[in-house]
C-alpha cells in the first residue's frame, strides 16, 4: 500500500488505518511508527486522517431496528422457555421473566453511559511516540496579526493568521524541519551542513539561510513560495525511486515565486507581484541615464532586482536611452524603457524577456 501519497480523506477511508486509530494493536503501533519516522512530511495528513476516524466515532449511533428489538426477544423467549421446563412454578418463571427483562434494560442504559461519558481515547500517534524521541512544539495563530516565532537555530518567523508551524525542540541530526499549514516569512539562519526544510501542502521548500514567504492554506489548491533574498530550492513532496524529486524542481533567487498546483503536482516559475529594489536606496541614481547603450540599462535592472534580462544583444546594439528611472518601481521601469526602444517584454520562467526589432 502506497501511504505516502495519500491524503486525510483517503487515510479516514483505508480500513487498516481506521483499525489502527480505534484499536490499535503493537503491530499496528510499530507500523505507523515507523511509517512517521521514515516520512515526516507527512505527520500533518496521518494527523488530520485520524481526527476525521475519531470525529466519525463520536456521532451518535444508528436506532435500534424493530428487527433487532425482535431478535432480543427471541432469545429471551427462548431462554424462559427453558426455564419453563425446568421450574414448576409459575410464580418464579413470571419472576425470572422479570429478571431477564431488567436485566436486558440495564445493559442497555449501562451501554449508552459508557459511550457518552467514557473519555476521549489519546491520540494513537502520542501514546505510540518514545520518551527519547524528538520533541516537537506547535504553535498556532488564532490572532489578527502575525505572530513573531524563534527557531532553536536562532532563525526567526512571522507566522500568519489563522496559520500553524510544528518544529522540533531542538534542530538534531544534518536537517532542519519543520511543517507549515498557511502562511509564513522565513529568516533562516545560515547553515551550509544543515538545511533548512519546509514541508507544507505536498511541497518542499529547501533552503541554506535566506528570506522567503510561503503560502499553504490548508485546503487551497496550490502554493507559492517567494524569495526575497539568497536561493531556494523548490521541489514536489512526492517519493520517485527511479529520480532524484529535488531535481524536478525549480531554484528560486530574489524577486521570484514557484507556484506548485498540488492535484497535478507542476511547479511554474514566476517573478513577484512587487519586485524589491536589492540594492542601497542610494545607488537609485544608477536608473539616471543618459545617451546610455541599453546593454548598460538591462545591466542596472539585473543589479538591482536579481532578475535576469534576456534580449537580443546584435538587435539592439545601437539602441541608446536618456531616462531617469530612479522613482519607478520594475514594472514601470520597463514600460518607459520599452516604449523609448519600441520593444515589449514579458516574464518566463521568472526571467525577463526583451522583444525588439532595433532602433
Amino acid at each position: 500500500m502506497n501511504y505516502y501519497q495519500y491524503n486525510a480523506e483517503d487515510f479516514a477511508a483505508d480500513d487498516d488505518f481506521k483499525e489502527w486509530v480505534s484499536q490499535p494493536t503493537p503491530r499496528s503501533e510499530a507500523f505507523w511508527r515507523g511509517f512517521l519516522a521514515d516520512y515526516p512530511e507527512r505527520y500533518y495528513q496521518v494527523e488530520e486522517g485520524r481526527r476525521l476516524v475519531e470525529g466519525l466515532r463520536q456521532l451518535p449511533g444508528p436506532p435500534v431496528s424493530e428487527r433487532q428489538i425482535s431478535g432480543v426477544w427471541t432469545r429471551i423467549e427462548g431462554t424462559l422457555s427453558t426455564t419453563e421446563r425446568q421450574a414448576p412454578s409459575r410464580w418464579l418463571i413470571r419472576r425470572q421473566r422479570w429478571q431477564l427483562a431488567a436485566s436486558v434494560a440495564l445493559l442497555l442504559a449501562l451501554g449508552w453511559l459508557v459511550r457518552s461519558y467514557l473519555p476521549e481515547a489519546p491520540s494513537p500517534l502520542a501514546a505510540s511516540q518514545p520518551a527519547t524521541q524528538q520533541q516537537w512544539i506547535e504553535a498556532t495563530n488564532e490572532a489578527d496579526q502575525t505572530m513573531p516565532l524563534q527557531l532553536p537555530d536562532g532563525s526567526r518567523i512571522d507566522l500568519g493568521r489563522n496559520s500553524r508551524l510544528k518544529y522540533p525542540k531542538e534542530f538534531t541530526g544534518s536537517l532542519r524541519e519543520v511543517y507549515l499549514t498557511g502562511d509564513a516569512f522565513f529568516d533562516i539562519e545560515k547553515n551550509p551542513q544543515k538545511p533548512f526544510m519546509v514541508y507544507t501542502n505536498g511541497l518542499i521548500t529547501k533552503v541554506l539561510g535566506t528570506s522567503f514567504h510561503v503560502s499553504a492554506p490548508l485546503y487551497a489548491p496550490s502554493v507559492t513560495v517567494s524569495v526575497r533574498s539568497g536561493r531556494v530550492s523548490v521541489y514536489a513532496d512526492k517519493a520517485t525511486p527511479s529520480q532524484d524529486p529535488e531535481a524536478a524542481g525549480v531554484v528560486l533567487t530574489p524577486n521570484q515565486r514557484a507556484v506548485f498546483q498540488r492535484k497535478e503536482a507542476i511547479i511554474t516559475k514566476g517573478v513577484v507581484d512587487k519586485p524589491i529594489f536589492l540594492i542601497p536606496e542610494s545607488e537609485k541614481r544608477l536608473f539616471a541615464f543618459e545617451e546610455a547603450p541599453a546593454q548598460e540599462v538591462f545591466a542596472a535592472l539585473e543589479k538591482a532586482y536579481g532578475l535576469e534580462v534576456v534580449f537580443d544583444e546584435e538587435v539592439l546594439k545601437k539602441c541608446s536611452l536618456t531616462v531617469n528611472l530612479s522613482e519607478e518601481d520594475l514594472y514601470q521601469k520597463l514600460e518607459v524603457i520599452c516604449k523609448v526602444l519600441g520593444a515589449q517584454y514579458k516574464f518566463i520562467d521568472g526571467q525577463v524577456i526583451i522583444y525588439s526589432r532595433g532602433c
